[in-house]
């Protein structure tokens, strides 16, 4: 009697499929595998195993099985998959011993359906993965702590900024002091409640504090989970807009350094952000704008609205100060240094030291200044003319133009790296022109600034219109002092109305002059003199309404002995 038949009964009540292999064919197979797999006995008996093994476990299953032939060794028990007849893709696991069939060596295998559990198995690493991927995409650290504080488990941030693995280390050996009992306490806390406990701390990295969100929660009887962020950013930030607030609170409770600058316009309403971001930092501002736009109230107003508001805020034209002053303007001089350098004098330079140094047409000053201006306010320092002394001074520079400053870098009249040093933040006025709705608002400005004490004074709609629709070249410098001339004289008047007032006209002395050099001479002479007092004797805005540079203006007023 074969061994089978011997065991029978057992086989087929087992509640395993079990199958006999002899040469790869299936001799052999119990009630339950039929069961399992569908087939009838004649449409699997003496076929090859392999016609019934899932593809992708095929090459597996046939390297073992051969492994087996030849005594080599393999797992006792491995799984692979089985096609059923309806085409089902089971989970298998066998275990086969060595029998004779037939008097020839055959394997008793038997087949424990694993296919509830692979499935679970499948779903759970699933589910693993895509936790995994969540977490990963999570930039945040990870905690699994025990109640006194015992880091069981860690995972570092994404990007890891700590670079420190803190597992089996104690809360108490990282956080500062007085931060411990109160990590504790949110520990305990999460252990107690359903909710999660979120509360922010600061920490020690190396001598840098930095600051964390943590979010605390149960996740066994013995751990909790915590999630820390690093919010240091976003700290720094909230912390720096209390101290905005609270700057510009107390400013406007005493004087307010934007009441001078009046305007509701989109434009002007870009300006004051404009003035409120530049005036949280010290980095240099550029301010554009055409002549008698304000510039200079607009930088006056960054000074005050900024941490150096107790410190000098310094102004100068640059293109009032001669050129061969400039340097002992900027950098100061000491006793001896030149013919007439009676006594030490400071230079603008110290004057706006941890303060502002306002420059008016910044664009006027030389290549040669610019170099040593670059050097000063990098850091390197300067030394006063005929000192030896460095002085290194904590300066913002505020420079204003009424022209485009990389125009004169193309032009090579201003250096690139000085430009680029200077050039950080930009804020543009607006001419007047192009805000005619802040007219009205700028006329009773100035009225209540000129108008004698309860002297109330008014203006016609007539007048009114002719204000707001009138181009006003010299902006709201000229604006104010024709509202001057109107609360001293009582009437409007607009000198750039009339054509023939602002033309030049040559002057008649009376004397017969046949010499065309001279006369020329004698016209270029008076009409240079007639710009200068259009422009109040300011250069740089001479220079521009006559087209020449600043250089070629100084020489024709040395040339014409123009005072």
């Amino acid at each position: 009697m074969s061994f089978i038949e011997n065991n029978r009964l057992l086989f087929e009540n087992s509640s395993d499929s079990i199958i006999v292999l002899q040469d790869g064919l299936l001799k052999y197979i119990n009630s339950n595998g039929y069961k399992i797999i569908g087939y009838e006995p004649e449409e699997i008996i003496d076929h090859h195993f392999q016609e019934f093994v899932y593809n992708e476990d095929l090459p597996l299953v046939l390297s073992r099985y051969q492994k087996r032939l030849n005594n080599e060794p393999i797992p006792e028990v491995y799984p692979f998959r089985l096609v059923t007849r309806n085409n089902e893709k089971v989970w298998f696991e066998i275990h086969s011993i060595e029998i004779l069939w037939d008097n020839r060596p055959a394997h008793l295998t038997f087949f424990n359906n694993i296919n509830k559990r692979k499935l679970a198995e499948e779903a759970l690493t699933k589910r693993e993965s895509q936790i995994r991927a969540v977490l990963d995409a999570v930039p945040d650290m990870l905690f699994l702590l025990k109640r006194n504080g015992t880091i069981s488990e860690y995972r570092s941030a994404k990007p890891d900024h700590l670079k420190n693995d803190f597992t089996g280390k104690n809360l108490s050996e990282i956080v500062m002091p007085g931060i411990y009992e109160k990590c504790l306490e949110k520990i305990e806390k999460a252990f107690n409640s359903d909710e999660v406990v979120v509360f922010d701390f600061p920490a020690d990295n190396n001598g840098e504090t930095l600051y964390f969100e943590a979010r605390i929660a149960a996740f066994s009887e013995d751990d909790v989970l915590a999630v820390l962020r690093d919010i240091t950013k976003r700290k720094l930030k909230e912390d720096n807009l209390k101290k905005e607030v609270l700057r510009l609170k107390s400013k406007i409770k005493g004087n307010n350094p934007l009441e001078n600058i009046v305007g509701k316009s989109s434009s002007m309403m870009k300006v004051f952000d404009d003035i409120l971001k530049a005036s949280a930092g010290s980095a240099h501002v550029i301010i554009y704008g055409e002549s008698g736009t304000g510039k200079e109230l607009a930088a006056r107003a960054v000074h005050d609205l900024s941490e150096r508001t107790s410190k000098s805020f310094v102004p100068v034209n640059c293109s009032a100060v001669p050129e061969n002053l400039l340097e002992s303007e900027f950098f100061g001089y000491q006793k001896g240094a030149f013919t007439g350098a009676f006594s030490d004098k400071p230079g603008l330079l110290e004057l706006a030291d941890s303060g502002t140094l306002f420059m008016d047409e910044i664009g006027e000053i030389g290549l040669n200044l610019q170099v040593k201006l670059l050097r000063a306010i990098e850091g390197g320092g300067f030394n006063r003319v005929g000192g030896d002394k460095l002085i290194k001074p904590d300066v913002r520079i505020i420079g204003a133009a009424n022209k485009n400053l990389s125009e004169l870098v193309e032009k090579n009249l201003l250096r690139e790296d000085f430009f680029y040093r200077i050039n950080i933040i930009q804020i543009n006025l607006p001419p007047l022109r192009n805000r005619k709705e802040d007219i009205p608002l700028l006329v009773y400005h100035f009225m209540n600034k000129y108008s004698k004490k309860n002297t109330s004074m008014d203006i016609s709609s007539k007048d009114m219109n002719r204000l707001v629709n009138y181009h006003w070249p010299g902006n709201i410098r000229e604006l104010e002092n024709v509202i001057l001339r109107y609360i001293t004289m009582g009437k409007i008047e607009v000198s750039g109305i009339n054509k023939e007032q602002s033309e030049y006209k040559i002057k008649d002395t009376g004397d017969e002059i046949t010499d065309l050099k001279t006369v020329m001479k004698n016209y270029e002479k008076d009409y240079i003199t007639n710009i200068l007092e259009k422009h109040r004797w300011k250069k740089g805005e001479a220079s521009n309404h006559l087209g020449i540079h600043r250089k070629t203006l100084f020489r024709k007023l040395k040339e014409h002995d123009i005072e």
